[in-house]
């Protein structure tokens, strides 16, 4: 049996509306993939090493995980969609010495939420 393919032609602005969402897509999952990783390694140290880990992350650092642990935590932080939608709107800009000490210690307090650890489980 032989198969025909038909194609057809889309509007430009359809086909690249389409590939936008296909590279959204795989740039999603590539963060995800590397979020998890460092997830992951920050849940197999003890208390104080992982605690030590997330203080001493860098500003991208830290919100790239806290952003991808915010997620998967379901929680309902206002504090933290804040802070996020703040370094999203003007990434260029600094936090404060108090935002980034409450990011830190909300990302550990995260890290140790029984809600991440069955989900990182689960998604392995």
């Amino acid at each position: 049996m032989t198969q025909k393919t038909i194609t057809m032609e889309v509007p430009v602005a359809i086909a690249d509306r389409v590939q936008a969402l296909v590279e959204a897509h795989i740039a999603k999952e590539k963060f995800n993939a590397e979020r998890k990783v460092v997830v992951n390694n920050f849940l197999a140290m003890d208390g104080l090493s992982c605690e030590m880990a997330v203080y001493s992350l860098s500003q991208s650092e830290l919100l790239d995980t806290l952003r991808f642990v915010y997620e998967i935590s379901g929680t309902n932080s206002r504090f933290v969609k804040n802070i996020l939608t703040q370094s999203r709107d003007n990434p260029q800009k600094a936090l404060s010495d108090a935002q980034r000490s409450s990011a830190k210690s909300l990302l550990f307090n995260l890290l140790n939420d029984p809600s991440v650890v069955s989900a990182m489980k689960e998604s392995n």
